[in-house]
């Protein structure tokens, strides 16, 4: 398996509001991609950097969705630059089994 962590700086013009309606928003994109497990939308607690951590079967299929479809929605999106780094995942704890996806907001 493979983790994905992406970062980018949110722009001063967008709150937290904003990011939690954007995510709200994209997150279908995210379905049923071949070869990716999971993926979490991540927001600081101060709003001011987002991104995501995505769970791969393959790295192949992570570095090229990345690549062409992730770092360039970012980029036209926010007008930024997104960190994007690739991590083997050799153990992978699962304590839900529930299948439960979405969880009330945390207020920021």
């Amino acid at each position: 398996m493979i983790t994905v962590i992406t970062r980018f700086a949110v722009p001063t013009t967008i709150n937290a509001s904003q990011m939690q309606a954007g995510f709200t928003q994209v997150a279908p994109v995210f379905r049923n991609v071949p070869g990716l497990v999971r993926k979490h939308f991540l927001l600081s607690p101060d709003g001011r950097t987002a991104g995501g951590v995505y769970l791969w079967e393959e790295e192949e299929a992570a570095r090229s969705f990345m690549q062409q479809r992730v770092a360039p929605m970012i980029r036209d999106k926010f007008k930024v630059e997104p960190t994007i780094e690739f991590y083997h995942s050799p153990v992978i704890v699962e304590n839900s089994t529930d299948g439960q996806t979405s969880r009330k907001p945390c207020q920021i």
